[in-house]
């Protein structure tokens, strides 16, 4: 009964909390094309905050939601709180595309139009560090063939790569 118990309880904790986050630059699109997985659980958690959650609103159910199309709604809405994206120096809003689950993770879609080329590209993440002190949230950004990478946690949550300009 003991072990039961316990094998419960470590399968419905993870122990860490980290999403990752994948720029592609795709030259032929000029264009940013996001994925960003996060565990759904701690999105589910993270969306129930008092300062996400309206009074009064209704339970996010991110695992098993009744409206598919209002959970977009507010999946995009949380992102948009949490994460800010500049390139070249101007600042660019994603525009959210969708999102999808895989076991227990929700992969969400972005892009960004009208990048020709990177020669900056500033991340500020917030995701899910307004509830767990150990997030760590990781950004991978692929350009041209080159992929750098970035981890924004603690009291790191901005952070920029550069490119330098091959082209000339």
């Amino acid at each position: 009964m003991l072990i039961h118990f316990l094998s419960s309880l470590l399968l419905s904790l993870h122990p860490f909390h980290v999403s990752v986050m994948s720029v592609h630059h795709s030259a032929e699109e000029s264009s940013l094309q996001i994925t960003l997985k996060i565990f759904a659980d701690d999105l589910e958690e993270a969306m129930n905050q008092e300062g996400f959650r309206k009074k009064g609103q209704a339970y996010i159910d991110v695992l098993n939601p009744q409206d598919e199309q209002q959970l977009n709604v507010y999946v995009e809405q949380y992102i948009h709180q949490h994460l800010s994206m500049t390139v070249n120096g101007k600042a660019v809003k994603p525009s959210f595309l969708g999102q999808e689950m895989e076991d227990m993770a929700m992969w969400c879609y972005l892009e960004v139009t009208d990048v020709e080329k990177i020669k900056s590209l500033k991340v500020k993440s917030s995701i899910m560090t307004e509830i767990f002190d150990d997030q760590i949230n990781i950004v991978h950004v692929n350009y041209q063939g080159a992929i750098k990478s970035m981890k924004l946690a603690g009291n790191r949550l901005l952070d920029e790569v550069l490119f330098g300009d091959e082209e000339g």
